[in-house]
């Protein structure tokens, strides 16, 4: 199955795609020649709805991963094109650093934006809006990648921010960012719970940033009565739901990672944990990865994610809560996950 790759480094920025410089104005021009002020900022993503006049056009809210390429600041975005009648851009890190950037539009077609602040600037073009593009980012004078996806009303994006690291060699050790987002659409064949859209990965030791989009399908019994299911991502933040929340199956994984192909495994449930406590911070796997691996449901005591590439290994980890009762949310089948989770045993 085709995999799509991005990778990014001090080289690798590019102007917007078919942009005239009657089209597009250079946003090298710090200055602030806006309505607000930062200062004046009152978007707050804590309490922000995306408008639903703008679920499909370029117009609304947007949320996404900050990520510097030495991954020193690693955070969430909320990007606001004219949501509530204004442009900007909030940066929340998981170390709880908040800056912001103003905006302004700076192409004829409303499709192309510059955003500025006082630690940096980047670039946005959103003339499709199921691909937003970010180019340019500069934060603290360091380049940067931004990753969003569109955020609808009834249908909200959601974003959670995770770490990767070696297991095998504590001598030689790689190491970085790996972030989940989803844009909310529903899978019909997971209780309606929402697709994993893109996992971003960060590496550290060189400053690359890889993109998986295109995911395969995979048979998990201790979940779902039909086979080959596509990945799932159901997130509560906590900044914006108490305790938070945490869904996410995506096994058997695999995509072109530089020379070699990345596998990975990623299992989440806050609703197992829930049905049974002893399960607490273990993730949840269709294979034990022994030598060979066997299949069955297997619970992995803090390796929510396994993967191996290049004849490395090891896991990653994620910031957010996840072991926190589970409630009912609109849309999706919640008896129907509750039924399936009920019975289920897993080896540990």
């Amino acid at each position: 199955m085709k995999k799509q790759l991005l990778i990014f480094s001090v080289f690798a920025s590019a102007l917007f795609v078919s942009c005239s410089d009657e089209e597009i104005i250079s946003s090298n021009d710090t200055s602030t020649d806006l309505e607000v002020t930062i200062e004046q900022i009152d978007f707050n993503p804590e309490t922000a709805e995306p408008n639903s006049r703008f679920n499909d056009t370029s117009e609304g809210l947007y949320h996404g991963v900050f990520v510097t390429l030495d991954t020193e600041i690693h955070a969430k975005i909320w990007i606001n094109i004219n949501n509530d009648g204004q442009y900007n851009a909030t940066v929340v890190s998981n170390q709880g650093d908040r800056f912001r950037f103003l905006g302004k539009e700076v192409s004829r077609d409303g499709t192309k934006f510059s955003f500025v602040g006082e630690r940096g600037s980047f670039d946005f073009d959103v003339s499709d809006i199921e691909n937003p593009v970010a180019t340019h980012v500069i934060v603290d004078a360091k380049e940067a990648h931004i990753a969003t996806v569109k955020d609808r009303e009834g249908q909200r994006a959601a974003v959670i921010l995770g770490s990767f690291t070696t297991d095998d060699d504590p001598m030689d050790v790689i190491s970085g960012t790996w972030d989940l987002m989803t844009d909310g659409t529903p899978n019909p064949n997971a209780f309606n719970f929402p697709l994993l859209t893109e996992v971003v990965i960060t590496v550290a030791n060189n400053g690359n940033v890889y993109s998986d989009t295109d995911f395969e399908t995979f048979d998990y019994p201790c979940f779902f009565s039909v086979n080959d299911v596509a990945p799932v991502f159901l997130h509560e933040d906590p900044m914006t739901t108490p305790n938070g929340r945490n869904e996410f199956w995506a096994q058997d994984q695999s995509f072109a990672l530089g020379n070699a192909t990345l596998t990975y495994w990623l299992g989440q449930s806050s609703g197992a944990v829930d049905t049974n406590p002893t399960l607490t911070n273990h993730g949840f796997h269709n294979n034990d990865f022994a030598d060979p691996p066997v299949a069955g449901c297997t619970a992995i005591d803090g390796k929510k994610g396994v993967w191996f590439w290049n004849g490395r290994s090891g896991f990653s980890s994620f910031d957010d809560p996840f072991d926190v009762p589970m409630r009912a949310v609109e849309n999706i089948d919640y008896e129907g996950f509750k039924e399936a989770i009920s019975e289920m045993t897993f080896q540990k």
